[in-house]
């Protein structure tokens, strides 16, 4: 449970302290998914496992019926993750998340039905704005900022910043290296 003392030690150093930490739903929906996931990758015996996975269903339920998120308890989320505002969260479970990732709300990762295998792999440090969608098979590297309602469907390069639909990189990080042809609108330098 070391990735979840790292995810509160995250939420401390944006603010959040005491009380207002202990009521935010992210905590708890964080909390939870770090509890499925654990479940899900040690296997404990039958008689600590049972109960176990009988809370973490109802609790899973509860989150996904009143603030619809639903992050699977087999996607693999690396420690420090910060869920802005939870609500709407859905991460699949193939898609691969990175260290210290902040993911606002009505964001999706996940598979794609246009006929593209795989899910997101989504790099360290990264920010997902406000109803961003991310499908496929893709890269979202490291340091990069994908913009609200932003949908991404090509690699995405270390540092990028990337907006619009469907998702183009606005601005390149001057030491990044392209991983895809996407295109370059504006470059900072």
């Amino acid at each position: 449970m070391t990735e979840f003392a790292a995810d509160i030690a995250r939420y401390k150093a944006k603010g959040n302290h005491g009380r207002d930490l202990w009521l935010d739903p992210g905590v708890w929906t964080i909390a939870v998914y770090r509890l499925r996931n654990w479940v899900y990758v040690a296997n404990p015996p039958w008689v600590v496992g049972a109960p176990v996975k009988i809370f973490c269903f109802l609790a899973n339920k509860f989150f996904e019926i009143f603030m619809a998120n639903l992050i699977s308890a087999q996607a693999p989320i690396g420690e420090g993750l910060y869920l802005g505002h939870a609500g709407g969260v859905i991460v699949s479970q193939y898609a691969v998340i990175g260290k210290n990732c902040d993911i606002s709300p009505r964001v999706t990762i996940g598979v794609s039905a246009m006929g593209r295998e795989g899910a997101p792999t989504i790099g360290d440090d990264v920010y997902l704005g406000t109803g961003a969608t991310l499908v496929g098979k893709i890269r979202i590297g490291n340091r990069a900022k994908v913009a609200a309602n932003t949908l991404v469907i090509d690699d995405v390069p270390d540092g990028a910043t990337v907006m619009g639909v469907p998702g183009r990189v606005f601005i390149a990080s001057p030491t990044a290296v392209p991983t895809s042809p996407v295109a370059a609108v504006r470059s900072d330098r």
